[in-house]
């Protein structure tokens, strides 16, 4: 659980360096429309693969009970 959180926070911090880079830092002019666009979708796909990491249950963790499972009282 603590090696997937930690690669969750790595991929989340690739992406907003990615984002950062992509909106902000001037030499980026003189890159290819072609290698921004690589940037950019890197960094969501970074972005997107650390939330789902982050969020994925581990296997053999219990599933938490809804608060009205139908369940007695």
């Amino acid at each position: 659980m603590i090696r997937q959180r930690v690669l969750a926070i790595l991929l989340l911090l690739i992406a907003f360096v990615a984002l950062a880079l992509s909106h902000t830092f001037p030499f980026l002019d003189d890159l290819s429309e072609l290698e921004e666009t690589a940037i950019v979708f890197l960094g969501a796909g970074c972005g997107l693969a650390g939330v789902w990491l982050w969020l994925r249950k581990t296997p053999g963790a219990p599933t938490p009970r809804a608060a009205d499972d139908g369940g007695s009282h």
